[in-house]
């Protein structure tokens, strides 16, 4: 998957803006990936005619270059725990997520100019309140972000900061979001670029920042720097400074990092 809406990443190479999702990874593909942009999720079936008008539709929208949707389609016939869950009792039933919550839905084929100003009025409205709460305090929050990274819980810490509050500690709150949202676009596929060897390096650093292993993760970060394009560096780079700057300078795993690469050029 490649949906490339990292801070300073900006691609469309491999941009997925429809993606078919199941009961095993709806949680992950639509209630964690809706706190990055909309989620429209289209409940629908094979056997159903008006399913069979509407899901172009939406495929349209959502694969236009401005679109700012993502559109989830969920086959209610082999993923019925989830159908129950939303109380999907006719199809084709439309319900946009956002920041983990249903904000507005429909029922049946509309006409395409109705489900434009439907998906318009889920774009514009401002998003409800993050599920996660965290502490109103800045300097508390920022503390909690970091403890969340530490642990390679990047969703968590990119709520937090996502939402930081002016304050004191922003800068460094800002310093820390690039590492939050590698861990969180790698973990649900978004960060991958369809090159295997950087994909396998990027997969490989978040997998290390989940075992709690930040020198593993730079090792994985700093072999990804020669693969892929410019791009590619350019962002790596910046997940890299963020984790040094979570790790701190006085932290050995820094210095360690910073006195090799500095004697590499």
């Amino acid at each position: 998957m490649g949906l490339f809406s990292f801070l300073s990443k900006k691609k469309t190479r491999n941009r997925l803006a429809v993606i078919d999702v199941a009961d095993s990874d709806f949680h992950q593909q639509v209630i964690r990936k809706s706190y990055k942009k909309p989620i429209i999720v289209d409940y629908w079936a094979a056997w159903c005619g008006p399913c069979r008008r509407l899901g172009p539709i939406l495929e349209k929208i959502a694969e236009e270059p401005e679109s700012n949707i993502i559109l989830a389609k969920l086959d209610t016939e082999v993923n019925r725990k989830t159908a129950g869950k939303y109380h999907i009792q006719s199809i084709p039933h439309v319900k946009a997520f956002r920041n983990g919550r249903v904000i507005d839905e429909f029922t049946g084929a509309l006409p395409e100019p109705l489900v434009r100003r439907f998906i318009k009025k889920v774009v514009d409205s401002p998003a409800p309140s993050p599920r996660i709460k965290g502490s109103p305090n800045p300097k508390q929050r920022l503390k909690q972000a970091e403890q969340h990274l530490m642990r390679g819980r990047g969703f968590e810490a990119f709520v937090l900061l996502e939402s930081f509050p002016q304050s004191f500690q922003k800068d460094r709150a800002d310093s820390l979001m690039p590492l939050a949202r590698f861990i969180f676009d790698i973990d649900d596929g978004d960060g991958l670029t369809g090159l295997d060897e950087l994909d396998e390096a990027y997969l490989s650093a978040a997998d290390s920042l989940h075992k709690r292993n930040p020198s593993s993760a730079l090792d994985h970060l700093s072999s990804a720097l020669i693969l892929g394009e410019d791009i590619d560096a350019s962002y790596t780079n910046g997940v890299i400074n963020s984790l040094l700057e979570l790790l701190g300078n006085e932290n050995p795993i820094s210095q360690k990092y910073r006195t090799a690469r500095a004697r590499t050029g």
